[in-house]
């Protein structure tokens, strides 16, 4: 096997939008971007890495259920961005997870590894992170984030939406 975590996230609000990738890789012979089609897939372009700090491998990729332009790439490494986001299709990214530059507790994010991401569609400014010890909830889109006290502090490796209920596991 390749070591690598691999993704695809066709957008929640626009089927022709596909994302895809590992990581993200600026240096080396091993340099990895994410890619981003607008044809359903049938063409890939890649996006522009984020440089604030050295990454790797991708743990999961995420959409937004209503902005088409816009997608998350999540990670698990420690003292390091866990949510990227874009709002450009990939042009450029920010971390929402509060660990700019190696500082981590701007925004309330807890160090530990982040498996899935969902956008509650009934209200954007909700977010929950699925991570290795239960739901990080952002209610301000990204800018402040909580461990939800009243779910168990489980690992949560997918959300998905169904009807007006959300699936985990």
């Amino acid at each position: 096997g390749s070591g690598f975590y691999l993704d695809v996230e066709v957008s929640r609000a626009n089927a022709n939008i596909v994302w895809a990738g590992s990581g993200m890789t600026n240096t080396g012979p091993s340099r990895r971007n994410l890619h981003v089609s607008k044809d359903g897939g049938k063409t890939f372009s890649p996006t522009i890495n984020y440089t604030a700090t050295t990454l790797g491998n991708l743990t999961k990729l995420a959409s937004h259920p209503s902005e088409e332009n816009t997608a998350y790439a999540l990670f698990s490494f420690a003292g390091s961005p866990k949510i990227l986001k874009t709002t450009n299709l990939g042009q450029s990214w920010e971390d929402i997870s509060g660990f700019e530059n190696g500082a981590p507790g701007t925004r309330g994010f807890p160090d530990v590894a982040v498996y899935s991401l969902y956008v509650r569609p009934d209200n954007p400014d909700i977010i929950w992170a699925g991570t290795e010890i239960g739901i990080v909830e952002s209610t301000d889109n990204g800018q402040t984030w909580a461990l939800l006290e009243d779910f168990p502090h489980v690992a949560i490796w997918d959300m998905k939406g169904q009807d007006n209920q959300v699936v985990v596991a």
